[in-house]
Parts: structure tokens; C-alpha cells; sequence
């Protein structure tokens, strides 16, 4: 089985139909989204949409989807750490999703587990406590925080993103995160997935770089002028 693997799109819907296209000339049997379709770029309802079209999806939510179906902070200081402008940008991309993509996130599950070619896979978007939050994760973590962060978790493949940065460990386990797709931030024009070949027993990832027209993206923040906007630019996608 060969399987494309995305994380943390973030409404870049421009990055993902690129994405899409080139793990479908690899021939990929079924695509794993790791959370995070919605937050931070400018077209949360066509992202959304384009989900929902990918045949066989494997998706679960992330903490961005939790914002919109779970609730999110009014006041600050919050446990999430999040700003007045990161709130009013959630309420503003959130009136724009419709019934049908609401209820399509609203589907996802925190968490998959399945069984391919007999290894034991799990998909989330980042450890999850016993309150079902994400807590608990580290930034670029090693071998032994990632034992740590997926304590609970027995398979033999565990796929999350949630810090965008790549990471790839192995030993008793493989741990893969592939780099938010929507979210260049230096890698100012690259989108970034990987291709999970699963044979009997065995496992190898492919990482790729998908180039696509992030002026695009900018010329939409710039046009919508949506809140957050400059921050956005700033630290997502190094502007």
C-alpha cells in the first residue's frame, strides 16, 4: 500500500490542490491527513471542500478543528496562550465554513488506528491528554519525547504533525511527521507531504517538496485584509 501523508494544511488550499496532484502521480492508493485543514490562511471553505472530494480520505481533527467544534478561548491570559487577534481571526474563518463543511470536520475522529500490511498504524494530529486535549507535545522532539508525548500508543507506525517542522524518528517505533503542507513559513515557496510505502511487515517514507504559487496565497490575505493578517504572514509564511 502506498499512502500520501499531509499534515496542518491550514485553509492554504492553493498548496494542497498541488499536493493532491503530485501524490496522485505517485500513485498513491488512499491519502492521511493528520488535522489542522482549517486556521490561519484565507480560504478555510475551499480547503474544506477539496477535502471532502479526496476519495478513501484518512483524516482526523487537530487542535484548529477543536477551536471551531469544541470552543475556544474569550479572555486572556487562556491555556491555550492565544491572543485577542488569534481569536478574532478563528471567529472570522469560522463563519465562513458552511453547514455541509462543518459537519464534515465535525466527522473526524481525534484518533485512527488500522492495521496495514500487518503493521499497526495510528493517526493524530498530537498527543492527546486524558481530557482529550493536546497537551503535553514537544518542539522538534527526539527520540525519547516522542516515547514520552505517544506513551499510550502501541503501533508500529504513528503518524501526527501539529509542530510543523518535520521529524522522522525510528527504532521499536516509527514516528513521522511530514511538515505542514499550508504553512512554508522560510521555505517561503515549497508545500510540503511524504509518501508512506507499507509492504508486509515492513515500512519506508518518502518526503517531498511540492512547489506551488504562494504569491497567490499572499495576494488573498492581502485582499481580504482578515484579522491577524500581518502576524500571519510574518510567522507562517516568513514574510
Amino acid at each position: 500500500m502506498r499512502y500520501g501523508i499531509i499534515t496542518d494544511i491550514h485553509n492554504n488550499v492553493t498548496a494542497l490542490r498541488a499536493v493532491l496532484k503530485q501524490l496522485d502521480r505517485m500513485n498513491c492508493d488512499s491519502i492521511i491527513c493528520c488535522g489542522d485543514i482549517i486556521g490561519i490562511g484565507p480560504d478555510p471553505e475551499e480547503t474544506v471542500q477539496e477535502m471532502i472530494r479526496v476519495p478513501g480520505l484518512i483524516a482526523v481533527r487537530g487542535n484548529h478543528e477543536n477551536y471551531l467544534l469544541e470552543g475556544m478561548p474569550t479572555e486572556c491570559p487562556n491555556e491555550e496562550n492565544m491572543s485577542f487577534g488569534e481569536m478574532e481571526h478563528h471567529r472570522w474563518e469560522h463563519h465562513l465554513l458552511s453547514e455541509e463543511s462543518v459537519a464534515f470536520l465535525r466527522s473526524l475522529p481525534k484518533r485512527i488506528d488500522f492495521i496495514s500490511e500487518g503493521l499497526d498504524i495510528s493517526v493524530m494530529h498530537s498527543c492527546i491528554d486524558r481530557n482529550g486535549h493536546y497537551s503535553g507535545s514537544v518542539k522538534n522532539p527526539a527520540e525519547n519525547d516522542l516515547r514520552t508525548m505517544f506513551a499510550d500508543v502501541n503501533s508500529d507506525i504513528i503518524l501526527y504533525g501539529h509542530d510543523h517542522t518535520r521529524n522522522i524518528c525510528g527504532g521499536d517505533k516509527l514516528y513521522i511527521n511530514v511538515g505542514s503542507l499550508g504553512c512554508p513559513s522560510k521555505e517561503h515557496t515549497l508545500a510540503r507531504a511524504g509518501v508512506l510505502d507499507v509492504e508486509i511487515g515492513k515500512a519506508e517514507i518518502t518526503l517531498i517538496d511540492v512547489a506551488y504559487d504562494v504569491d497567490e496565497v499572499i495576494r488573498k490575505i492581502d485582499a481580504l485584509k482578515y484579522p491577524d493578517a500581518a502576524f500571519i504572514k510574518k510567522v507562517f509564511y516568513g514574510l
